[in-house]
């Protein structure tokens, strides 16, 4: 039994009673139910029929699964959700920073799960979201590479992945990947916050980046 889950999962239904256990497995716990949107005024908008799925083993350095069940969001890419009402809560980049530094359930929800439906409503009503768009895809990558890693040059970052997903990173004193200076004084804080995606995901960003050099060859 993972104690640090089921004390979260005790403290988020006490918080959160309208949420219910509908099914558990070796490896998941699921929970449906609803999410009513008010505004800071105090006026109610809307609700959501929700299901949330939580891996339990590797709990809290997991990310949970959130579906919207209710149908009320309109399964395409500019909602951020898929077919089956899988809601995409972020960037995933920042979703796998949160799981490497592990989640608390209650703050998850109020952070990530009640805004992206909240996000809805408010732009229905408005025509945006509420603290602007994310890019979808391959853009949200490049839009991630560049807001938090300062990293927009596309060869540059090909060559920083090069090394880090073949573990032939300089040395602290050496030139930089880049060529300008010390490593230690140049690049190694950002590579070393992109060791913390893991290899497989930054060998998928290299494949991303990779293929949008060549196309564009």
């Amino acid at each position: 039994m993972n104690r640090r889950l089921e004390k979260d999962i005790d403290a988020f239904l006490d918080m959160y009673p309208i949420f219910l256990l509908v099914q558990e497995t070796e490896n998941t716990k699921t929970f449906d139910g609803k999410i009513d949107i008010i505004d800071i005024n105090g006026n109610y908008w809307d609700s959501y029929d929700v299901r949330i799925k939580i891996p339990i083993a590797k709990y809290p350095n997991i990310i949970p699964e959130v579906y919207e069940i209710s149908k009320k969001i309109e399964r395409e890419r500019d909602w951020h959700i898929a077919a089956d009402g899988a809601c995409c809560l972020d960037i995933t980049h920042q979703l796998l920073l949160l799981k490497n530094k592990g989640i608390d359930l209650i703050s998850f929800y109020q952070n990530k799960i009640y805004p992206f439906f909240a996000n809805h409503q408010y732009k229905l009503k408005t025509g945006n979201y509420a603290n602007g768009d994310y890019p979808h895809e391959f853009d949200g990558v490049k839009y991630f590479y560049a807001e938090n890693l300062k990293l927009n040059n596309k060869d540059l970052i090909i060559k920083i992945l090069k090394q880090i997903t073949t573990k032939k990173l300089p040395k602290k004193e050496a030139v930089c990947i880049c060529g300008e200076s010390k490593f230690k004084h140049c690049h190694l804080s950002t590579v070393t916050k992109l060791i913390l995606f893991g290899q497989h995901q930054l060998k998928l960003d290299l494949a991303l980046f990779e293929l949008d050099t060549n196309e564009k060859k």
